[in-house]
């Protein structure tokens, strides 16, 4: 019902019991979703305590006798606004009587062209009471926006209200943008700095986990025991206070980003993001769990994943049932980029996703790098020798000759960076403990427990770590004299022999020369930079990203790391008003940016697909499956050209002919990474640890890939609706309750110009956009400014932008394949939106 309180309308959305225990006198809770923009958008009050709240009997009809009739075209102008905004608002047309199946409306409640195949997800959704699904898209399909789709849905339809979103830390701030940007749905990122202001402005006892109805938060945020004691704590007390009136959860709905990260392990111990998950699943109602690698070869980790989504159908196992087999297919929905193109190519149109290229990049390695290749390997192989005579040393000096190998196969520099600290640590008075070692080694493998994954703090442990390794080492000093002797004259050669390493320039680098190569063939034209490619280069440490950063500002003229220069960089610790601009800078076609220099903190979740095809690999990291998150970052929804990975190889070293050999198998079967990812893993270390022959160990991995490849089967499954359906209700839909992109503006032009002396859109222009004329009403002028405003600079409130009422108008065809590609200038109208809400609002008034 409509009601009037505090001389405002507004929709009576919930009611309960409130008994007085004092006069024993029944009072009632109720909660009004008000319909005006002056105040609270929703307050819950106690309806005896008002004063003069007055009900608006549904059936109440207009008084003819005092009230001038409406004219026509804002009667129908009410008339579509009261079919709008029904939450179930359509009935078969075949037979009227009947109500089909309720249609989800979410894609016309957001700015978003929702392909055919995202639908599936939200259909399968509504038709769940209790909302259970695992997304495990391909990387790149858009998984954020069908979970969006979802959440809108079931928020519009008041299915639920309290939303709590964990992800990477990295991805807190794109996550909150996409969801205010597409879905008009605000959300509070909750970490250390949020805590402490919530608390400055409400008091030390304020609970974020109570205040706030929609939170985004990242895993290793929630983890702390202190924070995860606060979550719980404050479930159970919610929970206590209404058992009484209600078996309603704390939460409705939980959102899980990235969730392979928190699968539990095949044996031994879980890890403390696993055992997170599984004190917080049993506090929502709904959930949703998005990831690309859903199964990861082990059936117990995969079941273990599946019992924190549903556990009613499933428990942790180390095998299914038959039965349980069967119930796969109902949480899970995966589809592939290949498959997608191959039901574009069976229905005659463009396949969506772009084609990609493995191409490797020749090294000819001058004589001092294949030197010190040679004397790392030679001294690698003396740490062999040291462990067979004394075994207990055996964990400690794997460790040391990792650390060297894999900052060998980055770049001489990096390599450098990490030798000349243990050489420091070898001319320590004080010889360290194996203990000290193993400490190091503990705290580099640890997920960091800051709220980014700081790769400063990640290369101070790095080479903290070649410190102590050195300072152990003393009493083997002498039996390996010569070995680091060599290792020593190499560095000499390449004239790397005082820190900081990063600003000096090796006599000769293969690797960087083979970039700055391909930089002048695909970027430049002549000395000036082109307009149609930019360049993405992914590292593992942040050594190599800053040797590149100033070597490539030496080399192009770019201010180091400035984002007004041609060189950008991204890597973790960075805060949130450091990345975005960078982002956008890369991502705006005007924008000078050309190459972004990235470490691994940037390969999750980040679109870099509108300006950048191409992507360098500057070495291979051991888990593939971090390579396969890099390269989803230029393949993905959304990207019009076909896309060029590139990577090193070379012929003068025996490391980066592995790598290449391994790698071109990582293209092969990066279908089913998720439950391979572990052998090559293994297989580097064999290699590299190991010093075990090339041929045996990739026999030995083909063996094992063919093998575990089947592992996987439990999660290949066949979702077979294709969308068509789902995209012919909602269509047939939207002609019936007249939702056109024509009937959305008139609707919005009559709501503006109610009572308004003149008219209250300016346009449309050559591109059949409008535009908010000025001076606006003073009813609309707070929430114009507010939703619609583009974002202005030193805190001046920017221009008004363009309107567009129709999703089309960004989709652009371009090498035959259509995209959507937003515009800076250009906002979407979608009933959804805070503007197109209060017309709709302003009508029911």
């Amino acid at each position: 019902m409509l009601a009037t309180v505090r001389n405002r309308r507004g929709v009576i959305s919930n009611i309960k019991a409130w008994g007085d225990a004092k006069t024993s006198e029944q009072l009632h809770l109720v909660t009004i979703e008000f319909s005006d923009a002056d105040g609270e958008p929703e307050e819950t009050l106690l309806w005896e305590r008002e004063r003069s709240p007055v009900v608006l009997e549904p059936n109440a009809l207009p008084r003819v006798d005092v009230e001038p009739p409406m004219y026509m075209d804002e009667f129908l102008a009410l008339q579509r606004a009261t079919r709008w905004t029904a939450i179930t608002p359509f009935l078969s047309p075949a037979d009227p009587t009947r109500q089909a199946d309720p249609v989800p409306t979410a894609p016309v409640y957001g700015a978003v062209s929702a392909d055919d195949f995202q639908l599936v997800p939200l259909a399968r959704a509504m038709r769940m009471p209790r909302v259970s699904l695992l997304l495990a898209d391909d990387v790149g399909l858009g998984k954020t926006v069908e979970a969006g789709l979802i959440l809108a849905e079931l928020v519009r339809k008041r299915r639920i209200r309290r939303v709590l979103i964990i992800t990477p830390a990295a991805l807190r701030t794109q996550w909150q943008q996409e969801m205010e940007d597409k879905f008009a749905l605000g959300f509070d990122i909750v970490d250390k700095t949020a805590t402490h202001r919530l608390q400055k402005d409400m008091g030390l006892d304020a609970n974020p986990w109570r205040a706030l109805p929609r939170i985004i938060t990242s895993y290793h945020y929630l983890r702390q025991p202190d924070v995860l004691e606060q979550f719980i704590a404050n479930c159970r007390a919610t929970q206590g206070q209404a058992r009484h009136s209600s078996a309603q959860l704390p939460w409705d709905l939980l959102i899980v980003d990235e969730a392979h990260n928190l699968m539990p392990s095949n044996f031994g111990q879980d890890s403390d993001l696993a055992d997170m998950l599984r004190l917080l699943t049993p506090w929502f109602e709904h959930r949703l769990f998005l990831t690309a690698t859903p199964h990861n070869g082990h059936t117990r980790c995969f079941s273990g994943l599946l019992e924190q989504l549903d556990p009613v159908r499933f428990t942790r196992t180390p095998s299914f049932t038959d039965k349980e087999r069967a119930m796969i297919g109902d949480v899970l929905i995966r589809r592939l980029k290949s498959e997608i193109n191959t039901q574009d190519k069976e229905a005659g149109r463009p396949p969506r996703f772009a084609t990609r290229y493995l191409e490797p990049l020749p090294l000819y390695l001058a004589r001092a790098e294949k030197d010190l290749a040679s004397a790392v390997r030679a001294f690698c192989a003396a740490l062999k020798r040291q462990i067979v005579a004394a075994p207990e040393a055996r964990t400690v000096l794997n460790f040391a000759i990792e650390v060297l190998r894999k900052r060998l196969l980055s770049c001489p520099t990096t390599f450098a960076d990490s030798w000349l600290r243990f050489k420091a640590g070898l001319a320590t008075a004080e010889a360290a403990q194996a203990s000290e070692v193993l400490a190091a080694r503990r705290a580099l493998d640890e997920d960091l427990d800051d709220d980014l994954d700081d790769d400063l703090e990640r290369e101070s442990r790095n080479l903290h770590a070649a410190h102590v390794v050195g300072a152990w080492m003393h009493p083997y000093l002498a039996q390996l004299g010569d070995e680091v002797a060599a290792v020593d004259a190499a560095l000499q050669a390449l004239q790397l022999t005082e820190l900081p390493v990063t600003r000096k320039q090796p006599k000769t680098d293969a690797r960087y020369d083979r970039l700055r190569e391909l930089i002048r063939q695909r970027l430049r034209s002549g000395d000036a930079w082109g307009d149609e490619e930019r360049l993405i280069v992914f590292t593992e440490y942040k050594t190599t990203l800053d040797y590149l950063a100033h070597r490539l500002a030496q080399d192009f003229g770019a201010a180091d790391g400035a984002n007004d220069g041609a060189v950008a960089q991204l890597y973790g610790g960075m805060g949130d008003d450091e990345r975005e601009p960078i982002k956008r800078a890369f991502n705006d076609p005007a924008s000078p940016v050309r190459i972004l220099l990235a470490t691994d903190a940037a390969s999750e979740g980040l679109n870099l697909q509108h300006t950048a095809r191409l992507l360098v690999h500057f070495e291979i990291p051991w888990n593939p499956a971090r390579m396969e998150q890099r390269n989803g970052r230029v393949d993905r929804h959304g990207q019009a050209r076909d896309v060029t990975i590139y990577h090193f190889a070379s012929n003068d070293d025996a490391d980066l002919a592995f790598v290449a050999r391994v790698l071109g198998k990582v293209n092969d079967i990066r279908e089913d990474l998720g439950s391979v990812g572990e052998l090559f893993d293994a297989a580097f270390q064999r290699r590299m640890l190991e010093l075990a022959d090339d041929q045996a160990v990739l026999g030995e991995l083909e063996r094992e890939i063919a093998t575990r490849r089947h592992a996987s089967d439990d999660a290949r499954v066949t979702t077979p609706e294709r969308g068509s359906d789902e995209r012919a209700r909602l269509t047939q839909l939207l002609a019936d309750l007249d939702l056109t992109p024509d009937s959305l503006h008139d609707t919005l032009r009559l709501a503006l110009g109610l009572g308004a002396a003149q008219e209250p859109l300016q346009g449309p222009d050559a591109q059949g956009r409008v535009r908010l004329r000025s001076p606006l009403p003073a009813r609309w002028q707070a929430v114009a400014s507010d939703s619609l405003r583009l974002p202005g600079e030193r805190g001046v409130a920017g221009a008004m932008p363009w309107l567009v009422f129709d999703h089309r108008y960004f989709i652009h065809t371009i090498n035959g394949r259509p995209v959507f590609r937003p515009a800076p200038d250009t906002v979407l109208m979608h009933l959804g939106h805070p503007l197109m809400r209060q017309v709709l609002t302003s009508f029911a008034r």
